[in-house]
């Protein structure tokens, strides 16, 4: 297994088990007040916080596992896998973000609008890794 294949494995857990963390804090919030939670900066920042701890210890072992790995350049199969993924993951953003906006326009509600955006953020994000993952195994 390739150190990018490592890390979109790595990346694609923390992100969701972070992403669905956020969500359900922000579900448990907007089902106590009866409306849609506002966007709350301490949340937002102790969920970035632990992504990117949890990144950099992670990607800490897995590159002391195997330095000459983590060093190596990206030859064309790494570059064209990552493309493809990044391309696909696009879509999964662009298609979350208008979704949002067409719930900003129909139901006027701003903190829907932030919470889909975010989101759609995580949605793409996981998209890629798992797309990575996918592209790696299928041999591109």
């Amino acid at each position: 297994m390739s150190f990018h294949e490592k890390s979109a494995w790595i990346m694609g857990l923390l992100l969701s088990l972070t992403g669905y963390w956020y969500l359900s804090r922000v579900w448990a919030m907007s089902e106590a007040m009866g409306e849609t939670a506002p966007p709350v900066i301490g949340l937002i920042a102790f969920a970035t916080v632990m992504l990117v701890a949890g990144a950099v210890i992670s990607h800490i072992i897995i590159a002391v596992s195997n330095p000459e790995e983590a060093e190596a350049e990206e030859d064309e199969r790494d570059k064209q896998v990552l493309r493809q993924a990044g391309n696909v993951s696009g879509y999964v953003l662009g298609f979350g973000i208008f979704a949002g906006l067409w719930q900003y326009y129909f139901l006027r509600d701003g903190n829907l609008l932030f919470h889909i955006c975010v989101g759609s953020l995580i949605a793409s994000q996981v998209a890629e890794y798992a797309l990575t993952i996918f592209y790696y195994r299928r041999g591109v």
